[in-house]
């Protein structure tokens, strides 16, 4: 194996570290509500995380492969489409457990910026999985499955749980 081989692969694997931990940090931007209640059931269930996203994910990727051996061109970019939401339903959901990794991780810089626990916890949790075999076939996938389920329980708590109350000092706008 030349220098080269060994840069191309070193480039790959550090570009989907970077692009993972991107995808987490937009995750806990743009959702952070949905990404606390992630960081929660991976709290308290994590193993029930990991059969909801088992029974929430393998019918979702199975779809997509059955749409994506229709040789037509519109269900195979359906079928595409299927077997990359469980992808980024298990990013968003794996960002509760970067949360998580970042809160034992506590600094006292994070005091305004929140999103720099995710991006700790993150840095650790992506560094996990470059561990050749164990992390590859074993962390990642077991993180982004449990990451589904995580998700889509806390969208459900999410959606069960009524909208706060108004505080006292909010005044309706005419």
């Amino acid at each position: 194996m030349i220098m080269a081989d060994v840069l191309l692969w070193t480039f790959i694997i550090l570009g989907f570290y970077a692009i993972m931990l991107a995808y987490w940090l937009v995750a806990f931007a743009l959702a952070p509500k949905l990404v606390g209640g992630s960081r929660r059931r991976f709290e308290v269930s994590p193993i029930r995380s990991l059969l909801i996203g088992l029974s929430v994910g393998v019918p979702i990727v199975g779809l997509g492969m059955l749409l994506f051996s229709i040789p037509n061109t519109f269900p195979k970019i359906l079928g595409f489409g299927f077997i990359l939401l469980p992808l980024l339903m298990g990013l968003f959901g794996s960002a509760g457990l970067c949360q998580k990794i970042g809160e034992g991780l506590n600094s006292p810089s994070d005091e305004g910026a929140p999103w720099l626990g995710v991006r700790r916890g993150g840095v650790v949790l992506g560094l996990t999985f470059i561990f050749p075999l164990l992390g590859w076939f074993m962390v990642l996938p077991l993180v982004l499955i449990s990451g589904v389920g995580a998700l889509v329980l806390s969208w459900r708590d999410g959606r069960k749980m009524p909208a706060p109350p108004p505080s006292s000092d909010e005044t309706p706008s005419l």
